[in-house]
């Protein structure tokens, strides 16, 4: 199983280039496999959505939040072994091929290293102010921007019409680096949701608090979906996120990453912004999870 890192997009930890750079080549070099970003544009002074498993708002970091591009950038350039990807990519903050652009540049930039987790988000109070658009279409308005990527990355010129945008041809010279386009990673517990990584990814962003049954079914249907579409359900991939609380101890972690690899899952990545408030803190804890727990 592979073993990833997440960026503190939200909180004080990052507070320059360098800093981050320095963190991401420490994670490099203790052998984690993948750096991972969040995505916060904005929390509303009267909030009124709660984190999926959650029956309180974020605690006062979520405040100050970073843009995970700009992260990704400084990651792709900082190291050259660890893929990046992100969980989740709120999509509908951009425009269809402002998008395409910013991510096959990145692709390019990290030497194709990039792999894209993108959701629905869950906080409607976001979705509101960030987009005029109507929540109840975000799934629809995802599939369709799924298949312009895909569309951006195997053909030029590109055109697209749809119910959600037009696009006469352009040039799209700027090729990604990975044949057909970085891998799609779709996050979501619904049953809308793991039919859309069926049908259209290469694997499940999941979490860590959803009850082994509840993933057990969630897993099926999207293997369901992919032998569907007619593609391989053994090639989808799952990938749990595990958000650390504060107190959690390296051994409670150790003995989580155990279970989540005894389940057959193809990686776990660790998001610690809750429980440390300084990148220094973060590395040594992640250097004791590798201690701990050496390859799974």
């Amino acid at each position: 199983m592979k073993l990833g890192f997440t960026l503190p997009i939200i909180g004080p930890a990052i507070s320059s280039a360098a800093g981050l750079s320095a963190f991401c080549r420490r994670i490099e070099d203790l052998g984690y496999d993948t750096l991972w970003v969040g995505d916060r544009l904005v929390q509303p002074v009267d909030m009124h959505s709660t984190y999926p498993g959650r029956e309180q708002p974020y605690p006062p970091q979520m405040k100050r939040y970073l843009d995970p591009v700009l992260l990704w950038t400084v990651a792709a350039t900082a190291t050259s072994r660890v893929r990046l990807n992100a969980s989740t990519l709120s999509t509908f903050y951009y425009e269809p091929p402002h998008l395409a652009r910013m991510l096959t540049t990145l692709d390019v930039l990290s030497d194709g290293r990039l792999e894209v987790g993108v959701g629905l988000g869950w906080m409607k109070d976001e979705h509101d102010i960030s987009r005029s658009a109507d929540w109840s279409r975000r799934g629809r308005m995802l599939d369709d921007l799924l298949a312009f990527l895909h569309e951006w990355w195997t053909a030029n010129p590109v055109s697209w019409d749809s119910e959600f945008f037009s696009l006469p041809p352009v040039h799209a010279d700027l090729r990604p680096v990975q044949a057909g386009g970085p891998p799609i990673w779709i996050g979501g517990a619904s049953e809308a949701a793991m039919r859309r990584v069926g049908r259209s990814a290469t694997g499940w962003l999941g979490i860590d608090f959803l009850p082994d049954e509840v993933a057990d079914q969630l897993w099926s249907l999207a293997r369901q979906a992919a032998q569907e579409a007619g593609r391989d359900p053994d090639a989808l991939k799952k990938a749990i996120r595990i958000n650390l609380e504060p107190g959690t101890s390296v051994d409670a972690l150790a003995d989580k990453l155990k279970r989540f690899a005894e389940s057959g899952a193809d990686e776990a990545f660790v998001d610690a912004f809750a429980l440390f408030s300084g990148l220094d803190e973060m590395l040594d804890f992640a250097g004791e999870v590798i201690a701990r727990t050496g390859r799974l």
